[in-house]
């Protein structure tokens, strides 16, 4: 297993890295440093790094079920379209 040292969220951890390239590594971890230093400027009254971990958590899973929402949305309605035009061939008779 492939690991490296990264700094997230103040700490250095290691992370596997065997499922991900250099590049895609570095925009996550910047993506999580990110989101880290706005939720912690957000609430500047929480000493808890634990708490600004579970509220960074929190918002990041709101975003991403937000995400799934619209991805099954625009799923969904691509669906309805092909079906719409695979019924207005079946009405005009069209064999392939």
């Amino acid at each position: 297993m492939a690991t490296t040292r990264e700094r997230v969220m103040g700490r250095d951890i290691e992370l596997n890295i065997d499922d991900i390239d250099e590049l895609s590594l570095n925009r996550v971890v910047n993506f999580v440093n990110e989101q880290w230093m706005e939720v912690r400027s957000e609430n500047v009254n929480v000493p808890d790094t634990q708490k600004i971990a579970a509220l960074m958590t929190v918002k990041l899973a709101a975003e991403l079920l937000k995400l799934k929402d619209s991805q099954e949305s625009i799923s969904n309605n691509y669906e309805k379209k092909i079906q719409d035009i695979i019924r207005q061939l079946d009405e005009v008779g069209y064999i392939n």
